[in-house]
Formats: structure tokens, C-alpha cells, sequence
């Protein structure tokens, strides 16, 4: 949520802590009822567009900018793991970790330089994409806003390393509660793989995948599979707790302040 907050003042948006917070809560809520995660930010840029009157593609942008942080620290944390875990890895697993980055990386450069991507010209070709021209050149002004911002950036991308860090602790002690005992360093490799893997379209919310990938990498670092199911299926408890709470805070918000006009 401080990240979210800090981008935001990055383009003079200043909304209210508690707001936002409710705000991330419901966006989390809403990517675990959808497939991958892009429901939640849906939610969050809908959220303060309807709510607070703040501009769509200021909103969005923010929110790409935002998850470019996190998939950034994320790598810088598989990188680090790549020189202490090397030996258990392989080149398939090298590769698939790469991939996600490189894809998002790749799409960011198309929206900021459509030209080389020959995206003008695919806008031109179908008139029904040339309908969206006008929003796409409206969102890619947005970011480049962020040019000048490069402070709030960094800022951003501390918060993320230490939310990173954060999660990976949390996914240690899992670890000691499941009985699978293996090395704080190990989890720096085994998160981002667990959470990337949520992203991938095939389930609501990345359920099962996400389990199931946990598993898989807990037995090649050699735990037993009845404990590495323990520890998906306690992460996946977590996970609902957090989402149940955002739907909680979701009828609240759409029943009884609507109700009272606070919002």
C-alpha cells in the first residue's frame, strides 16, 4: 500500500492512508475471485476514478509503474539466489524465471516506444484498434511522466525490497511450522517462483497452481511431500484470510457508507 501511496504523490495524487488501505484490500480480494492478479488492480484504479475523481490514466499508470517495482526487487532477490542455489538449478528453471520479467519488460517498452514495436501502425491497419488510440497516447503520457520522478521510483522499489523481504520471512516460518526446515536463503529463490506462479491464467486466484508449484519445488530441495503440503495449503489459508477480509471491507464500503454518502 506505501508503494501505491508513494507513486501517487509521485503525479500530486494525495489520498487519505485509510483509504487506500481499504482500498489494496479489496483489490486483493478481487484477485483472488479472478484468474492472475489483475483484477485487484482493476479494482484499485476504478476505485480512486470513481471515488476520489482522479484521472483513469493517471491511475493506471501508477499501478504499471508499481508492479514494474515489484517484479524488479522479485528479480533482484532470484538473482542473488541464482549464485547461492545454482546447483539445484537448471536451465529449463533459469529460463521460466526469466520469461515472466522479460514479457512484462518487453510490454512496458511497447507502450513507451509504440514506433519501434510498430504499433502505430497496427493502430492505422484495424480500425477497431484505432478507436483506442487516443486512450493508449493518453495512458503512454502518463508514464512518461515518471521520468522526472525517478526519487519516488526509488523510494518505491526500498519499500518493495523490504515487502519482499517480508513476505520471504513469512514464508520461512511456514517452513519451521511445516517441519521442512530449510534455509532462510532458499526462500530468496522459492517466493517470487510460488508467487509468479499465481499469475499464470488457468485458476481463480492462482488456487491449485500455486499449491501445486509450492510442492513441486519444496521436493526438489528435498522435503516430504505430505509436509511441503502442509505448508502450500497453510500459505493458502493466509492468502484466503487476507482475501475474506477485503470482502468484508468490500460489502462494508458498497452497503453502508455508500448508504451513508460518505463516499
Amino acid at each position: 500500500m506505501l508503494r501505491w501511496e508513494i507513486l501517487l504523490k509521485a503525479m500530486k495524487i494525495y489520498i487519505n492512508k485509510a483509504f487506500l488501505l481499504q482500498s489494496y484490500f479489496i483489490g486483493f480480494f478481487y484477485s483472488n475471485i479472478f484468474p492472475t492478479n489483475i483484477g485487484g488492480d482493476i479494482y484499485r484504479a476504478y476505485d480512486l476514478h470513481n471515488n476520489k475523481k482522479i484521472d483513469l490514466n493517471k491511475n493506471i499508470s501508477v499501478i504499471i509503474i508499481e508492479r514494474l517495482v515489484s517484479v524488479a526487487s522479485a528479480s533482484i532477490y532470484v538473482l542473488i539466489s541464482f549464485f547461492i542455489l545454482y546447483k539445484l538449478l537448471n536451465i529449463k528453471i533459469i529460463l521460466s524465471l526469466t520469461l515472466i520479467p522479460v514479457i512484462i519488460l518487453i510490454l512496458f517498452l511497447a507502450i513507451l516506444k509504440p514506433a519501434k514495436f510498430k504499433l502505430d501502425k497496427l493502430f492505422l491497419k484495424s480500425s477497431k484498434l484505432n478507436k483506442f488510440q487516443t486512450k493508449f497516447e493518453n495512458l503512454r503520457k502518463s508514464l512518461l511522466d515518471f521520468k522526472d520522478k525517478k526519487k519516488y521510483i526509488f523510494l518505491s522499489f526500498i519499500l518493495s525490497l523490504i515487502s519482499q523481504t517480508f513476505f520471504i520471512g513469512c514464508y520461512y516460518f511456514v517452513n519451521l511450522y511445516s517441519k521442512i526446515n530449510l534455509n532462510f536463503l532458499t526462500f530468496l529463490f522459492i517466493n517470487p517462483i510460488i508467487t509468479l506462479s499465481a499469475n499464470i491464467p488457468i485458476t481463480i486466484g492462482g488456487i491449485g497452481v500455486r499449491e501445486n508449484v509450492a510442492v513441486l519445488i519444496l521436493q526438489k530441495f528435498g522435503a516430504v511431500q505430505s509436509n511441503s503440503a502442509i505448508f502450500a495449503i497453510v500459505i493458502l489459508s493466509i492468502i484466503i484470510i487476507n482475501a475474506i477480509i477485503g470482502g468484508i471491507l468490500y460489502i462494508i464500503k458498497n452497503i453502508f457508507y455508500k448508504s451513508k454518502g460518505i463516499l
